[in-house]
């Protein structure tokens, strides 16, 4: 079996040394289309990492009443940091809130002289697990902690997670059927320019099989180099890739490139698409 698949890589790599301009057209060709589906798939890649910021930045304020100290602080952050939907609870004095909202105001700070006293409770911000940062969640949330004895206020912007939930739903929409369309547009390309491969050697199939040549047997080759050209087409397409990043990064300095995991499956599904497109180009010149 082993020896098998040398020969028809082989083979493979020989046929494309013999058809150098029809591959190198063809791998062009699929080069271009797949950059398309690269630039797709990047601007979609950095897009979920702002969101996932953005949800980091979620957090659930908790007022205490002032009357609330000592000991009573202790097993209120006990009480919120065994809730399920909790990951992290800090605690936040009165008097650190006032310094963070002096150093909030900047050079206008000498208002709050004028207040004579601090107006600002005590109180403690909670993270929440990624999975129950939504509308539904937030608010059972928040409705069971007001309800807890010494909890003044809880905040936790109840607009704005509504809001961002509709966006991020009609984001990943949009994303999912524009991304399908750049998938079917890529292979429709792919397997249109791996075609040119096979129509330049139509007159070779026609007679393999004549001779009594196996479908697997004409075929296997023909998806070796199919594979190969994806491959290739992958490999120049991320080189392009990354030449537009460089020079998109003055603009968006925070664009991050593929890491090398997503490049290797990026790279491996390119490989699969080449081979994919190159047996469906050649299904209709196996009926001799």
């Amino acid at each position: 079996m082993l020896r098998k698949t040398k020969y028809l890589v082989r083979e493979s790599i020989r046929t494309i040394k013999r058809h150098k301009v029809v591959t190198s057209i063809s791998v062009v060709i699929m080069s271009l289309s797949l950059l398309m589906l690269a630039v797709f798939l990047l601007a979609t890649d950095n897009l979920l990492k702002v969101i996932g910021q953005a949800q980091r930045e979620v957090q659930v304020h908790v007022y205490l009443d002032d009357r609330v100290a000592g000991a009573r602080i202790e097993r209120l952050h006990h009480e919120l940091l065994a809730m399920t939907e909790v990951e992290s609870v800090v605690y936040v004095s009165k008097d650190e809130a006032l310094a963070d909202f002096r150093g909030q105001l900047g050079e206008d700070d000498d208002l709050l002289k004028a207040l004579g006293t601090n107006p600002l409770p005590n109180s403690f911000r909670l993270t929440i697990k990624d999975e129950y940062k939504n509308g539904p969640s937030m608010a059972n949330l928040a409705a069971r902690v007001a309800q807890i004895q010494g909890i003044e206020e809880v905040r936790y912007g109840k607009e704005f997670v509504e809001k961002f939930a509709r966006i991020i739903r009609g984001v990943y929409y949009v994303d999912a059927v524009v991304g399908f369309i750049v998938l079917l547009s890529a292979v429709f390309i792919i397997s249109n320019a791996v075609r040119l491969t096979v129509i330049s050697r139509r007159r070779t199939i026609e007679i393999l099989k004549l001779v009594g040549a196996t479908d697997r047997f004409v075929t296997l080759p023909f998806v070796i180099e199919g594979a190969m050209q994806g491959g290739a087409a992958a490999l120049i397409s991320l080189a392009l890739l990354f030449g537009v990043t460089l020079v998109t990064r003055k603009i968006l300095p925070d664009l991050s490139f593929f890491s090398v995991e997503k490049s290797a499956v990026y790279f491996l599904t390119c490989i699969l698409i080449g081979a994919i497109g190159s047996l469906a180009a050649l299904r209709r010149f196996l009926k001799v």
